[in-house]
């Protein structure tokens, strides 16, 4: 599995390669440079935003069971997206990563959490691809392959959807249930740390409002996230109009989404930029620039990230040296 996704992921930076130099490495690399390391610091801190917003929607769905704060959900939450844009060895490492840490704080609903949190950022985007088709439409309604780009979204809220819908007809409760058989465990589990996964979740979906405003908060984090482009643009010296942005970046993101198979995105992002972009007015050196600076804000944002989890898997690893050393 490791080495069919790092053959993806070459085919994709190979396909992204091509297309800087397509478009010419001058140009490309010209419009990274108006923006310089000013742009490149201010859509890092920007990003701060859309990060604490969906730390509040993930907490959102713990409040009323665990004593942590939204800051610790915020936190874990770049942790978990830096994993993302920096060694994604599995489409979920973040998520698997985060799970560990809020479990290791003991927090029982920490994997089902992880999942209904997801699921809410999926539906969210669906809202924001929408947006930007609708947006899309209205400002340009000469553009060509508008037939595709809806048909494209109504897929993508139709797989969203059908997660969802899966998730409750016991998606998780098929994979669970051979385990169960194994270790003899019986029905009806009262407390958090005796339900299933399949229990858990269904648990958190229990809590409506929740769950509305888990998808609310992180449909106003991708709105928050477009921005960013908006500003690296502006850094460029070429600033759109924010209607056109959130068009751009709501349907690039969605086609990001329905490959997520390919690892960090790669020559999807680039050829998504070059595509809508190029509907909406947006140079083909300027799309891939604009690629490319996100790129390194997703680079700045994860090594510190992947710094910071390595720290904590090294206490964690010292302080069970310590126990396994106590005299019994």
């Amino acid at each position: 599995m490791k080495l069919g996704r790092f053959l993806i992921a070459a085919l994709g930076l190979a396909a992204a390669s091509y297309l800087v130099v397509a478009e010419g490495i001058g140009p490309v690399f010209g419009a990274l440079s108006v923006a310089g390391w000013g742009g490149l610091g201010a859509i890092t801190l920007f990003h701060v935003l859309p990060t604490v917003l969906c730390g509040i929607a993930w907490w959102l769905l713990l409040r009323a069971r665990s004593p942590e704060s939204w800051f610790l959900f915020s936190w874990v939450r770049w942790i978990r997206d830096g994993i993302d844009g920096v060694i994604p060895i599995l489409p979920v490492s973040g998520e698997l990563v985060g799970t560990r840490i809020l479990a290791q704080r003991g927090l029982t609903l920490a994997g089902a959490s992880i999942v209904v949190d997801l699921t809410a950022e999926l539906l969210g985007q669906v809202l924001f691809a929408i947006l930007g088709f609708v947006l899309l439409v209205v400002s340009h309604p000469e553009a060509p392959y508008k037939l595709w780009i809806g048909l494209g979204i109504l897929l993508m809220s139709l797989e969203f959807t059908g997660f969802l819908v899966a998730q409750k007809k016991g998606l998780f409760r098929l994979i669970e249930r051979p385990l169960d058989w194994i270790r003899g465990r019986r029905q009806g589990a009262e407390s958090d740390a005796e339900r299933t996964l399949h229990e858990r979740i269904l648990h958190l979906y229990d809590d409506v409002p929740a769950f509305v405003g888990c998808i609310l908060l992180h449909f106003a984090a991708w709105v928050l996230g477009a921005l960013e482009a908006w500003i690296a643009l502006y850094f460029m010296g070429h600033p759109l109009g924010v209607g056109d942005v959130f068009a751009i970046e709501g349907l690039v993101y969605a086609i990001r989404s329905v490959t997520f198979f390919i690892p960090l995105g790669a020559g999807v992002q680039e050829g998504g930029y070059v595509l809508i972009g190029g509907l909406l007015g947006l140079s083909p050196e300027l799309a891939l620039a604009l690629s490319l600076l996100k790129r390194g804000r997703d680079l700045v944002i994860g090594t510190p990230a992947l710094v910071c989890w390595q720290l904590i898997e090294g206490q964690r690893f010292r302080r069970a040296r310590r126990r396994s050393d106590l005299p019994a």
